[in-house]
């Protein structure tokens, strides 16, 4: 069985002892946790990410899935399950710092033009007290979740 959900106290015990696998900065990430969301398949955390709105934006950061569970939709699941949450907490946008662009077109985002970067940086640094990439994502998330949002696909 897959789960996505917000991480509880018993969970931090698995994931302090496999943070190399899931890609967990105890100094950095530590002080975010109750913004923290995994990916659990058949009882074992295999995923994390971690998002916060901010001003209407969802600032995805910290997403990943273990290198033998990739491939199988779990990201996928991660990524939009903080989405949908946001979405219902009012963000009307979302941002993604990621070097798989495949990944973020796949979930329609785009890539942000060179001229917002800088402020994005701005925004990462005060929230994440880091910029964690050059090559930034963003999608509107009004009508995200509306059946045939991607047009493409539709068409």
């Amino acid at each position: 069985m897959i789960q996505v959900r917000r991480v509880q106290p018993k969970d931090l015990d698995f994931i302090f002892n496999n943070a190399e696998a899931l890609n967990y900065n105890q100094l950095l990430m530590s002080s975010k946790l109750e913004n923290m969301m995994l990916i659990i398949d058949n009882n074992e955390i295999c995923g994390i990410g971690f998002f916060i709105n901010h001003e209407g934006k969802c600032l995805l950061n910290w997403v990943t899935v273990k290198e033998n569970h990739r491939r199988f939709g779990l990201g996928t699941m991660l990524v939009k399950t903080m989405l949908n949450t946001a979405e219902q907490q009012g963000a009307l946008q979302a941002i993604l710092p990621c070097d798989c662009g495949d990944f973020a077109e796949f979930l329609s985002f785009q890539k942000v033009e060179e001229e917002e970067i800088s402020d994005i940086h701005s925004i990462y640094r005060g929230i994440y007290n880091e910029i964690p990439l050059n090559n930034f994502y963003k999608v509107s998330l009004l009508d995200y979740f509306k059946p045939c949002s991607n047009h493409k696909k539709c068409k």
